[in-house]
């Protein structure tokens, strides 16, 4: 069973000004005595969750990068604490499904969100929902990244992201860069690289991420930036070459691979990100408790490895800081959105 530390001054260590030096220590003072009462409930509270198991709901199908990070702390959980975790797929809409069905869940801790950068785009999208994806929901931590790649078929002359501006520069609208879909990460970092470097690409939007990296691999389109594992398998084939790590630190899974920011353009920065969120209203004790094992979670070395082998960072945020990475990414992309005239079907 999980054990609590009271707060300093709850009672259950008497205040020395209030114990006359002739009393031992054992006995607490009344007013002490009151407040320690009060605390029991918070005690029973903390020592009973999770009592029945904890639902870690994912908004897409399985398999995806959100998926597998969210079955593998699951299972981690599990295991660390002798409670139950269990991960449910809700999706569709890109991914307003799930992140509204634990917006309206109880606030209670058992039904969580297996949150990613999604969960910051979709305000501006979807301005229309009726729920709020960031304020109807409480961060519990961000514990994971996945810094974007920005791959090329082969046949590309650019050998590195200066080259590839320059050839795009030269060459305006001609380059054409996937995405598994309009309004989705591939589609939002295609659209922050021409932002930054000025530059004009042709979007080609494919129904998923595969059709997407099988029209580069075939040469239909030359450009692709997404997360690591969706293309780590193919770039050992020598049918597409990564030009850069969009973000500041180069990748452990691709020492050899520059980032953005050495090759001139640190603001060509993003990265999915993989978190924790409950329903607004729940509980900063069950939150804390989250925090707290997540923490735990992604100091192991198993669980470490296996982030990193699916081409994501550990990363550690509390909850104060993820509400502000959210909120800070929503704007971020919120701008983008507006300025690319970005719209979804």
């Amino acid at each position: 069973m999980e054990t609590y530390s009271f707060p300093t001054g709850c009672g259950l260590q008497p205040a020395h000004e209030e114990t006359p030096v002739n009393r031992s220590p054992k006995f607490l003072s009344r007013r002490g005595l009151m407040l320690a009462l009060a605390a029991l409930p918070l005690l029973a509270h903390a020592q009973a969750y999770p009592s029945k198991p904890v639902t870690l709901v994912v908004g897409y199908a399985p398999g995806g990068t959100t998926d597998i990070v969210a079955r593998m702390a699951a299972q981690s959980l599990s295991t660390a604490t002798g409670k139950t975790f269990i991960v449910e797929n809700k999706g569709g809409g890109s991914t307003t499904i799930a992140t509204g069905h634990v917006a309206k869940a109880a606030p209670d801790g058992y039904t969580l969100l297996a949150n990613e950068m999604t969960q910051t785009i979709v305000p501006s999208l979807f301005p229309k929902l009726p729920f709020d994806p960031i304020r109807d929901l409480a961060p519990v931590t961000v514990f994971a990244e996945a810094p974007y790649v920005l791959v090329v078929n082969s046949n590309v002359p650019a050998k590195n992201l200066r080259e590839l501006v320059a050839l795009a520069k030269a060459q305006p609208g001609k380059l054409n860069f996937a995405s598994g879909g309009a309004g989705s990460g591939p589609h939002i970092a295609g659209e922050l690289l021409k932002s930054v470097a000025g530059i004009e690409m042709t979007h080609v939007a494919y129904k998923g991420s595969g059709p997407a990296v099988q029209d580069l691999l075939g040469g239909q389109v030359e450009v692709l930036i997404t997360a690591a594992p969706t293309v780590a398998a193919q770039m050992a084939s020598g049918r597409m070459r990564p030009l850069a790590v969009a973000h500041t630190k180069r990748l452990s899974s691709l020492p050899n691979v520059p980032t953005a920011a050495e090759a001139g353009f640190p603001e060509f920065r993003i990265a999915n990100w993989f978190g924790l969120a409950a329903p607004k209203g729940t509980s900063p004790e069950v939150v804390g408790y989250l925090h707290a094992e997540v923490q735990k979670m992604i100091k192991r070395p198993d669980v470490r490895e296996k982030l990193l082998a699916a081409g994501a960072e550990p990363v550690s945020m509390t909850p104060a800081e993820a509400t502000r990475h959210l909120e800070t990414e929503a704007q971020r992309w919120g701008a983008l959105i507006q300025k690319a005239q970005i719209k979804v079907d």
